[in-house]
């Protein structure tokens, strides 16, 4: 495919792998306290580092061109700063759903207990389990698995590169639209339109 729109590599580089490295533990912080829990930090940083990795060669023309070595941290608090409030409207204006079943809906299932106080029938054989489902809450690991920032940044790299992709789709499609209107226009004549 021609050239005419900028490329970006399908692999994270290096550069931007050892920015995701300086920059992980600080940015998980901050997504923890907008977020409210350290474990839903991952709904708000994944997102910020997607969007410097969007913008990485532009930054990075920035840092070698324009000698302005602080603009990827410059960029990444602005994304930051974003997706953040973007974050607090989304979850402000996200509507509280209360469900009330009544009883008279719920159907009798021929085995089902008729209500919660009387107990099975006493025929049927209890549902099978083994050893794994058993111990399986009880050998949850309490500590988060931490990700390295290899892996978040291949991962961020990688939804960048789908979006440009798409961009670079959709601006073929328009080019490709906007010369078939000209060929169409040309083709029946120019008076036919314009005069």
């Amino acid at each position: 495919m021609l050239q005419v729109l900028p490329h970006m590599a399908r692999e994270a580089p290096p550069e931007y792998v050892a920015f995701v490295a300086r920059h992980l533990t600080p940015l998980r912080h901050d997504a923890a306290r907008v977020v409210g829990d350290e474990r839903d930090a991952d709904l708000l940083y994944p997102d910020v580092l997607t969007d410097v990795a969007a913008r990485w060669g532009r930054l990075e023309l920035s840092r070698t061109l324009l000698r302005r070595p602080g603009a990827a941290d410059e960029y990444l608090q602005q994304a930051f700063q974003r997706r953040s409030e973007r974050w607090r409207s989304a979850v402000e204006f996200e509507p509280l759903v209360e469900i009330w079943v009544s009883t008279s809906d719920v159907i009798d299932w021929p085995n089902a207990p008729a209500s919660p106080e009387t107990p099975a029938d006493p025929t049927v054989p209890p549902a099978r389990s083994n050893a794994a489902t058993r111990l399986a809450p009880y050998l949850r690991p309490k500590a988060r698995i931490e990700v390295g920032p290899v892996a978040e940044a291949a991962v961020a790299w990688w939804h960048a590169y789908e979006a440009h992709r798409h961009r670079v789709h959709i601006a073929w499609l328009v080019v490709g639209v906007v010369l078939l209107l000209f060929a169409l226009r040309y083709s029946l004549g120019v008076g036919a339109w314009g005069e």
